[in-house]
């Protein structure tokens, strides 16, 4: 039961002295409200350890500073129209994103994969044409080369120089159809790019080929078939190649090149950190 007060109401400040409108004095299990124009848009608490204080709309509340919007509480989201400073706190408990807009948490930014800019094939280059540099964990191979101062290792010497030796190019033994460098790399790992370049003279190019991958040497899968022709010129080619599986092995396979004896001046991978 209550009284009923009809228009304003105010309380006169005359005296100076602070003033308290509310209740102090609730009883355990017992609730306070104030309705604010219907019963279910209200303040209100019930006298429980534990229990919060709750604002409580069918429609929403909205907060302003100023007279500037400041946030909006609906009952399906909450609308923020300022910046938000954590003064060094944490976000806990948060989702893995979705969609484009939606911000990352720790874990999915941990595992999410991204591309290295940086090639992976560390300079293979040796101070002799006679032997190979595989201190680094990776194995250069090939179906032939012409000689020792045209070893596959000189595709990934990380020089685009002409000629032979330790600082030259890769070059078949003749072989211009169904010929092959690979190289064998110390973890498996996801490729996203490969750069290509052919030899120096611009000449003996390979034309027709494709990017293999592999785990064991035996078992190959197409990684990249590029239209035909496809020349690898003198100039660097880039080629995108996502893949889903991880690979220690790439192969380039050539299925045709001119004559006489085609090959590489610079070959490097890409891949993700993972």
């Amino acid at each position: 039961m209550g009284d009923t007060i009809e228009g304003n109401l105010f309380i006169s400040f005359e005296a100076d002295n602070d003033r308290v409108l509310g209740c102090t004095d609730l009883g355990a299990d017992r609730s306070f409200s104030i309705p604010l124009g219907t019963s279910t848009n209200k303040f209100w608490y019930v006298y429980r350890m534990g229990h919060p204080v709750v604002m409580d709309t069918d429609s929403v509340f909205m907060v302003k500073a100023r007279n500037q919007l400041v946030c909006e509480l609906a009952p399906t989201e909450i609308t923020l129209y300022k910046d938000v400073r954590m003064n060094s706190n944490r976000i806990t408990n948060l989702q893995e994103p979705q969609l484009a807009h939606e911000v990352a948490n720790k874990l999915y930014v941990d595992r999410t994969a991204r591309k290295i800019l940086q090639g992976y094939v560390p300079a293979l280059r040796t101070t002799s044409a006679s032997f190979t540099n595989d201190k680094f964990g990776f194995v250069v191979s090939a179906s032939s080369h012409s000689s020792d101062f045209y070893r596959p290792e000189n595709a990934f010497n990380g020089l685009y120089s002409t000629g032979s030796g330790a600082r030259g190019e890769w070059a078949t033994r003749g072989e211009t159809r169904d010929f092959w460098i690979q190289i064998k790399c110390p973890d498996l790992v996801r490729l996203w790019k490969i750069v290509l370049r052919g030899r120096d003279s611009n000449t003996q190019r390979i034309y027709m080929w494709r990017l293999e991958g592999s785990t064991d040497g035996e078992i190959y899968t197409t990684l990249l078939e590029p239209s035909n022709p496809s020349y690898i010129g003198n100039e660097l080619e880039f080629y995108l190649t996502d893949t889903n599986d991880r690979y220690n092995i790439f192969r380039l396979f050539c299925l045709e090149a001119e004559p006489t004896n085609p090959g590489l001046s610079y070959m490097q991978l890409y891949v993700y950190s993972e």
